[in-house]
């Protein structure tokens, strides 16, 4: 399931967004945060019940959830291992006096066994009242699909930031796998 938690902010109705004018992804640092992002923090977190949902039409789920608070993160990392009870993804702040809204993330990943679904979108803001969490949690046995994950969010068609995962066999990563199964699922 999508994550999100900002300050005053929520996700909305999903719109899709075209990328103009900006540096082709493979040519971006990964992660990458434009000038307009502050602080940008990358990793794997025990992911946490949702304290509401949001619809986002153009999710497996249709919703994200909406968070209670920012996780703390397990390890600053693009290896996750595909683990129920695995969260991963960003906490991002705009730079000083900044609002950007609409920000449409984007998230592509292989694709699920069940549906075959590979590109995921929803809308929110990012603002500068404190970081924000743009994350996806393993709730499902069929999100659990290794390989490249991508995480992108523009604005006004600018690419704003963008991260690379990898998501891999929990066996690769054992340290990080345990002590989060079960967190969302009880």
């Amino acid at each position: 399931m999508w994550q999100g938690s900002l300050p005053g902010r929520t996700a909305a109705a999903v719109m899709a967004a075209a990328c103009a004018g900006v540096a082709p992804a493979q040519d971006l640092p990964n992660p990458y945060a434009s000038n307009l992002i502050e602080r940008l923090v990358h990793g794997v977190y025990c992911a946490e019940a949702p304290v509401d949902l949001e619809e986002a039409p153009d999710t497996a789920a249709g919703v994200v959830n909406i968070m209670p608070g920012l996780p703390e993160m397990r390890r600053v990392t693009t290896l996750v291992p595909a683990q129920l009870g695995i969260g991963f993804g960003l906490l991002i702040e705009a730079r000083e006096g900044l609002v950007l809204d609409p920000v449409v993330v984007t998230i592509t990943h292989p694709p699920y066994p069940d549906s075959g679904i590979e590109v995921e979108r929803w809308v929110t803001g990012v603002d500068d009242q404190g970081p924000g969490l743009v994350g996806f949690s393993f709730e499902l046995e069929s999100e659990l699909v290794t390989g490249p994950w991508v995480f992108e969010a523009e604005h006004e068609g600018e690419i704003l930031f963008r991260a690379s995962f990898e998501v891999v066999p929990p066996a690769l990563l054992p340290d990080l796998a345990q002590g989060c199964a079960g967190a969302i699922l009880s």
